[in-house]
């Protein structure tokens, strides 16, 4: 049995919740015992078909967005009892801590063999999430963190190749598995059109995900923008949990406020509603390292996806999407006319999507990766955050 530990809220509406829960459900369904400890609240009741564990519910901190706070270091602090409290009750094979936070609780608690999925990177992410502070300045807190727990942890995994490289350290790629969605699955566009209340003649560009500035989707109302020059009845379905706030403000300073629609993204149906709905998907990226789930679940659902050079994280999709230069709305919105006016390319975008997801992020490549990780040699050099990992593939943890 293997014990995942996540310091975060769960389920949530990131990508990284999202990507965390497809890992255990491909456990499961490969009959692989799998238990997941998280923080005590989440943005809904979970529907898992394997255990979920909660620190205690105190403080009482009910945020759901992503980034450091205060808060989630008290949660923190209680996630390094309650993993040592596990390992010595359900005594599992190994621990596989996802993201920096989980990794220190667990070499904290001193529990080996501990593995490291690292879901983006901390050293570029973070001085996003502090724009008060100086870039150089988080980056040298963040960097040493981040080495540490890779030079600590008995094996290092990310989640894309891009991410991987940036770690170094021997660390290998983790593909997350993702399925297609299946036809009785997703709604017609015209049904789905008519429940969110979008107009039947536009075309929409889809932006499904938070607001955080690390997505860099402030460059798509200036890309809608300039799609309307030549497509009057284009608009963006922004889909997010996020506080649309900063959005409208965006919109309204490119003059399209009328043409950006705001819809929740709160479950299977909404995702399912605003994917079928949509002409095709803008994935846009800021920063470095992470794997937008995003891209994924469009290509799951059958959008046609445009994604920014860094959205690709390294992955092998060409072909399977239009990959535009990062930061250039006129880029953006010249890869949606040719979309939007070619149903040949969109066909073949969609094809190729879902043959790359059955070859790439099956339950298989996933369990054939992760096997992989387990079986590597431990390290030679010492690690005095915990005791020594044995020498079978995936020893108990104690």
């Amino acid at each position: 049995m293997i014990l995942h530990l996540a310091c975060l809220p769960f389920p949530s509406y990131q990508g990284t919740q999202a990507a965390i829960d497809a890992m255990l459900r491909a456990s499961i369904e490969s009959n692989r015992s799998a238990h997941l400890l998280v923080y005590s609240h989440g943005a809904y009741a979970p529907e898992a078909r394997y255990p979920i564990h909660r620190i205690p519910d105190f403080p009482k901190v009910r945020s759901l967005r992503s980034g450091p706070s205060l808060g989630k270091l008290a949660l923190d602090a209680r996630c390094i009892a309650e993993t040592r409290r596990l390992a010595r009750t359900l005594q599992p094979d190994a621990i596989v801590a996802h993201h920096v936070e989980a990794a220190l609780a667990a070499l904290a608690a001193r529990v080996r063999p501990l593995y490291y999925v690292a879901h983006t990177c901390v050293h570029r992410e973070l001085p996003v999430y502090l724009p008060t502070l100086p870039e150089e300045m988080v980056s040298a807190v963040a960097a040493p963190s981040e080495a540490f727990v890779c030079r600590q942890a008995d094996g290092v995994a990310a989640v894309a190749p891009a991410l991987a490289e940036l770690l170094g350290n021997e660390a290998v790629y983790l593909p997350v598995p993702w399925r297609s969605a299946s036809s009785a699955e997703q709604p017609s566009r015209v049904r789905a059109r008519d429940a969110l209340d979008l107009p039947l003649d536009a075309r929409i560009c889809l932006y499904a995900g938070n607001l955080d500035r690390y997505q860099g989707w402030e460059h798509l109302p200036t890309a809608l923008a300039i799609l309307r020059s030549t497509h009057p009845t284009a608009s963006l379905l922004i889909a997010t949990e996020s506080d649309p706030t900063p959005a409208r403000r965006e919109a309204r300073r490119w003059r399209v406020e009328d043409s950006v629609h705001f819809r929740g993204l709160d479950g299977e149906r909404a995702r399912a509603l605003v994917h079928a709905a949509s002409d095709v998907a803008w994935v846009p990226r800021r920063t470095e390292g992470g794997l937008p789930i995003k891209m994924l679940d469009a290509f799951a659902r059958g959008l046609p996806v445009i994604a920014m050079e860094r959205a690709k994280a390294g992955l092998s999709i060409d072909g399977a999407c239009v990959v535009v230069e990062n930061d250039d709305p006129d880029a953006l919105a010249a890869a949606a006319r040719r979309v939007i006016d070619d149903p040949r390319l969109a066909g073949s975008l969609r094809e190729r999507a879902l043959r790359y997801l059955a070859a790439h992020h099956s339950r298989g490549a996933f369990a054939s990766s992760i096997d992989a990780l387990f079986s590597r040699e431990a390290r030679s050099e010492p690690k005095p955050a915990g005791r020594q990992q044995a020498a079978s593939p995936a020893p108990r943890a104690r």
